[in-house]
């Protein structure tokens, strides 16, 4: 590593940007059904600092890092460090590879006897080599169908509480009837619950039939309860129209 490269920051920045590469485009290759969000939110849990930091104290790396007397102890306890120092090693491991072959790790010498670098793409496969033993169990863990399913019930739910308003109106029955909770979904693990981060909003959707009928549904979604009564509602519906088929 020449000039500027030599800079720590510089390689910390540069690693984080091609480990959120590399994870996006894993977890699209693994699970590819998988909708955007659910690959966002997995990223997320795969490349943020905690783990990072995980995985640079597991393999010893922070010790490996050359620094002043008095700020060795500092930066060796500092966890905010240490997974910046993965970030950098991992910097560090594409710019080596940048001058090896990528088949051989040799250096790849042309017709003429010169020596020719690797291209940033083939740099990228070795790297993606080292870090897919590392990641492929880890998403394999993580990922759940049931992820997608509840994605495709926002999207395919949007404006659905407008629509059973009309439904209700329109086949004379009361308004539909809904209940909030904010509460743990059940994939947050028991060790993850901390404060409110993680919690969605839990809605129940309930409608009154004609003939003393109760239809009622849950729906959940992060952020606001609008999405929530949206998944609610577009379950009723369902129901709803199933229940009364020909009799409106």
């Amino acid at each position: 590593m020449r000039g500027d490269m030599e800079s720590y920051d510089k390689l910390a920045h540069v690693g984080d940007s091609l480990l959120n590469t590399f994870i996006t485009c894993l977890l699209h290759a693994m699970n590819p059904k998988s909708r955007p969000k659910v690959a966002t939110d997995l990223k997320g849990k795969l490349t943020n600092g905690e783990i990072n930091t995980h995985i640079a104290r597991h393999y010893d790396l922070v010790s490996k890092i050359r620094t002043g007397l008095a700020a060795g102890g500092t930066f060796r306890e500092s966890d905010d460090e240490a997974g910046e120092v993965y970030e950098a090693y991992l910097a560090g491991l594409f710019y080596s590879y940048l001058g090896t072959s990528a088949k051989s790790g040799s250096s790849i010498t042309s017709d003429s006897g010169s020596a020719e670098s690797t291209s940033y793409g083939q740099a990228f496969d070795q790297l993606s080599s080292f870090l897919r033993p590392l990641y492929s169990p880890l998403i394999k863990g993580l990922y759940d169908t049931s992820l997608d399913y509840r994605a495709s019930l926002v999207e395919l739910s949007e404006g659905a509480k407008s629509e059973l308003n009309t439904i209700t109106q329109k086949w004379r029955l009361d308004p539909p009837v809904y209940k909030w909770e904010y509460v743990w979904p059940n994939w947050v693990l028991e060790k993850d619950r901390k404060g409110n981060q993680g919690k969605v909003w839990k809605s129940c959707c309930t409608v009154y039939t004609r003939d003393g009928k109760v239809i009622s549904r849950e729906g959940m979604a992060e952020g606001a309860k609008g999405p929530a009564d949206n998944v609610a509602a577009y379950l009723v519906l369902q129901d709803l129209r199933g229940a009364n088929r020909g009799r409106y």
